[in-house]
C-alpha cells in the first residue's frame, strides 16, 4: 500500500512541474504540406479503367466459385449425415 501512495505523490509532483500553456506547446505548430499530383493523360486513365474492370470481373468470378463450392460442400455434408 505504501508503494501506491509513493507513486501517487510522485505523479502529482510531476504534474505540477508542467509548463505547457497552449495547444501549440503540446501538438506543435501546423506544417503545411504541399502535395504534387502527377497529371494523367486520357490514355493512362483508359488503361487504368480497363485494369479495374478486369480485376472486378475476376473478383466476381471468384465469389461465384466460392458460393458454388460452399453449396456443394454443405450438400455433401448433408448427404453424409442423413443416413
Amino acid at each position: 500500500m505504501m508503494h501506491a501512495i509513493k507513486s501517487m505523490k510522485l505523479n502529482r509532483s510531476m504534474l505540477k512541474k508542467r509548463k505547457l500553456k497552449s495547444k501549440d506547446d503540446v501538438y506543435g505548430t501546423k506544417n503545411v504540406t504541399e502535395l504534387y499530383f502527377k497529371k494523367s493523360t486520357q490514355r493512362d486513365i483508359a488503361r487504368i479503367r480497363k485494369k479495374m474492370f478486369i480485376q472486378k470481373e475476376k473478383e466476381k468470378r471468384h465469389m461465384i466459385y466460392a458460393v458454388i463450392a460452399t453449396i456443394i460442400f454443405f450438400f455433401i455434408l448433408y448427404l453424409l449425415l442423413i443416413p
